[in-house]
């Protein structure tokens, strides 16, 4: 065996700390101004009609995090009107419903612009659904 052991363990511990400096270097968070300023998304007028098999039926809509439409629905079909940013890319709704009934029930969101694109989405459950739905414009 060459060299001392504790010399060796220190050489080592040495070239790892100084593995250290680059490493922090490439891993550090920066803030780096966006090089490609998108354009703002006017908002629609966009429709939004929820269908239920059964009732009563408790239902919620969240857009971007916000609950943008939650009510207890005591009638099979409702709609309301929203001003929502719709970029071409599309929306993703989270739709989360819940019936007092244990059957198999269904639920439909239908989204309307006014140019007259209408797209839906259908969630199935027994006693509750939830999922993300998107509806995007082609």
């Amino acid at each position: 065996m060459r060299g001392s052991p504790p010399i060796q363990a220190a050489l080592v511990a040495v070239g790892l700390l100084l593995l250290l400096i680059p490493l922090h270097r490439l891993t550090e968070r920066q803030e780096r101004p966006s090089s490609q300023v998108s354009p703002p998304v006017a908002s629609k007028q966009v429709r939004l009609e929820v269908r239920t098999t059964a009732v009563p039926c408790r239902f919620q809509i969240t857009f971007l995090g916000k609950t943008l439409w939650a009510e207890n629905a005591s009638t099979t079909e409702l709609a309301k009107n929203f001003d929502i940013d719709f970029p071409k890319e599309g929306i993703d709704l989270v739709v989360d419903a819940r019936w007092e009934t244990q059957a198999l029930a269904a639920l439909q969101v239908s989204v309307s612009l006014p140019d007259g694109w209408t797209m839906d989405r259908t969630l199935w459950g027994r006693g509750t659904a939830s999922d993300v739905v998107t509806f995007r414009q082609d």
